[in-house]
């Protein structure tokens, strides 16, 4: 069983590289990415639909039902804040986007609600 400390650092280095990314300047990332319709919605979905898996997961056991929401919204906050950065740090290389917010926010309650099945279905079984 990985402990709850190890779990949480995996989850804050995950928040970390979300940061890097959403504030690395536009050309670090190759120019085919944009070609592609949607493609940007589907990493943010994905990167915080880790993110809200791995908050399921760094809460101990029997702690993830009621506190669900409030980490979600946690997470949808911290999506929120990276594109508020992105118009403000980031001015004419990157922007805000609503679109994005919503992927951010969509991601990170589907991790979560998916992370909440399968630690279910584990303790079910017993393990």
């Amino acid at each position: 069983m990985v402990s709850l400390a190890v779990r949480r650092g995996l989850c804050a280095a995950h928040a970390g590289l979300i940061a890097v990314l959403s504030l690395a300047p536009v050309w670090l990332f190759p120019p085919s990415a944009g070609s592609v319709p949607g493609l940007d919605k589907v990493v943010h979905f994905v990167l915080y639909g880790l993110l809200g898996a791995l908050l399921r997961w760094a809460q101990p056991p029997g702690r993830g039902g009621r506190r669900g929401a409030a980490w979600v919204a946690a997470a949808a906050g911290y999506g929120l804040l990276m594109e508020l950065l992105q118009l403000t740090l980031c001015a004419g290389s990157r922007g805000f986007s609503w679109g994005d917010a919503l992927a951010n926010t969509a991601g990170a309650a589907g991790g979560w609600a998916l992370a909440q099945r399968v630690l279910a279905r584990q303790k079910s079984r017993g393990t």
